[in-house]
């Protein structure tokens, strides 16, 4: 009996390790045989997530250029009924800027939309204004702080833009206590170094004054001498005419 158990022992322990062989075998036929046909697949996955990832930069480069000449004006008192009303505040608020700053006058034409954007409420909803000029634009937003009333205009960013500012906002106040230079333009953080106290702009150079050997050797002689020295002597000149008599007589 206890040969026959040792029998059946290794029997079994056989009959294990074959199971194991063809378990890992099997697994590895079906790996490989899966990878074939998902193949194509992957393939094609990365495929469609580089035509969405084309499509998503060209509708951002779209949006952009939609908003190019968007801005928003904040703290305007909501008092117009038409959207006639509106326009005409939008111009009487761009104008009492425009005295205050000494820019040229707004004119209705110039304004090609004004909405208020959100909900009414207790508060001024901003005013999405688009204006037909770029640079009217951005001479409005340089000349922000000229606003009366605590009036401000900002720029006219998509809603992933506008939180990505803001985590930008937090990490351009660390910049700026550790003494740099930082802003932020559109979607990125701009650092610069702060020039020293101690270093002064940049000066034009100017061209040291040439020296003569003699000069350079720590002589004391006046330049004008010194050239004197250099040209002959009228006396030690020869009259030519003189010396033309003199041939003629010999």
């Amino acid at each position: 009996m206890g040969n026959m158990d040792a029998q059946m022992e290794t029997l079994f322990l056989k009959l294990r390790e074959e199971m194991k062989i063809q378990t890992k075998t099997l697994s590895e036929t079906l790996s490989t045989t899966m990878d074939e046909k998902l193949k194509p697949l992957r393939e094609e996955n990365e495929k469609l997530k580089e035509e969405v990832g084309t499509l998503k930069t060209k509708v951002h480069i779209l949006e952009k250029e939609n908003r190019k000449n968007n801005l928003i004006l904040h703290k305007v008192s909501e008092v117009e009924t038409s959207n006639n009303d509106l326009l005409q505040l939008v111009v009487e608020t761009l104008n009492k800027l425009s005295e205050n700053a000494s820019m040229e006058k707004w004119d209705i034409w110039e304004i090609s939309k004004a909405q208020r954007l959100g909900k009414k409420g207790d508060r001024p909803r901003p005013i999405l204004v688009t204006v037909t000029l770029t640079w009217r634009k951005i001479e409005v937003l340089k000349n922000n702080k000229q606003f009366h009333d605590n009036i401000y205009a900002t720029e006219d960013f998509p809603k992933e833009i506008l939180m990505r500012r803001k985590e930008l906002k937090e990490k351009m106040k660390q910049e700026l206590e550790n003494g740099k230079k930082a802003y932020i333009r559109y979607d990125k953080l701009i650092v610069k170094d702060v020039p020293s106290g101690n270093e002064t702009p940049k000066e034009k150079r100017k061209r040291s004054p040439t020296q003569s050997p003699n000069n350079a050797q720590g002589s004391s002689e006046n330049p004008t001498e010194a050239l004197e020295k250099k040209q002959p002597s009228k006396k030690n000149k020869v009259d030519a005419y003189a010396l033309m008599r003199s041939n003629t007589k010999q």
